[in-house]
């Protein structure tokens, strides 16, 4: 991608995030996707494996991520929460942090940018729309993308119902904004059900139908899309942990296998 494509793509995407912020202004309930009375103000579900979802981090909370993935890459970043329905968040990651040889720095950091639109009601999912310019895995200068690119810009769905303990859909659309070589809308969803208190099972699928095609020479999958997996532990009310097993179809070219990564979060309040 060109430096002057790459900045007329921030100066597009500037005034959405504007609009994002200045809409965020009003008060409403928060998306209730992982609350229980024992662990009173719990943490929602911002995220599954791969796809974002309509969760949003209170009005002055604040959280902390961090995970470590194949090839000894590590992501850690801050999210922030405003008015019950905005939630704005930075990133960072590098590669081989373990072992020899030299730190591999990604090129720029993540940003992302999500308000909630509609809240769940008893009949009506919740609705959000956001931006998010953070990949996974290493970043590729040369095409000027992530190994799995970042959502872009998207709008999800979330319903949560009482099934067992606690159990939730969440579905969307994307288009990313790494799309000099192929561009496509994607879609994208998940679902995640807690069996007993504080241990769930998540489980994502990201079609990538933005780099699905066989004649591009950028394009790293086989067209079956990401078929995720994970198990999610809560600690108290502001703890939690996951295990991923991601790609579980094999769609990832360059690499066969699962690749496996662990996830920390940790959230508060100003």
């Amino acid at each position: 991608m060109s430096r002057f494509r790459y900045n007329t793509m921030w100066a597009l995407a500037a005034p959405v995030i504007a609009v994002l912020i200045a809409a965020s202004g009003g008060t409403c309930q928060t998306y209730d996707s992982s609350r229980d009375e024992t662990y009173g103000q719990a943490l929602e579900e911002i995220r599954l494996v791969d796809s974002p979802t309509a969760g949003i981090i209170p009005h002055g909370g604040y959280l902390f991520f961090g995970s470590i993935g194949p090839n000894s890459s590590l992501l850690f970043g801050v999210k922030i929460g405003f008015h019950d329905r905005l939630m704005v968040g930075v990133s960072f990651g590098l590669q081989k942090f373990v072992g020899r040889g030299e730190i591999v720095l990604n090129e720029k950091p993540g940003f992302e940018v999500r308000l909630r639109m509609i809240e769940e009601g008893e009949t009506n999912p919740a609705l959000a729309l956001g931006i998010d310019t953070q990949g996974e895995d290493s970043y590729i200068e040369e095409n000027w993308r992530y190994e799995r690119k970042s959502k872009g810009f998207y709008i999800v769905f979330s319903k949560n119902y009482t099934l067992f303990r606690d159990f939730s859909l969440h579905g969307g659309i994307n288009y990313s904004l790494e799309n000099e070589f192929e561009e496509s809308v994607n879609f994208f969803g998940g679902m995640s059900c807690e069996f007993i208190t504080g241990f769930s099972v998540l489980l994502d699928y990201n079609a990538a139908m933005d780099d699905d095609d066989s004649e591009i020479e950028s394009s790293l999958t086989r067209g079956k899309g990401y078929f995720d997996a994970g198990l999610r532990f809560d600690y108290m009310e502001n703890l939690r942990m996951k295990i991923l097993f991601q790609d579980l179809l094999g769609n990832y070219i360059p690499d066969n296998g699962v690749a496996r990564s662990i996830e920390i979060y940790y959230v508060n309040y100003f």
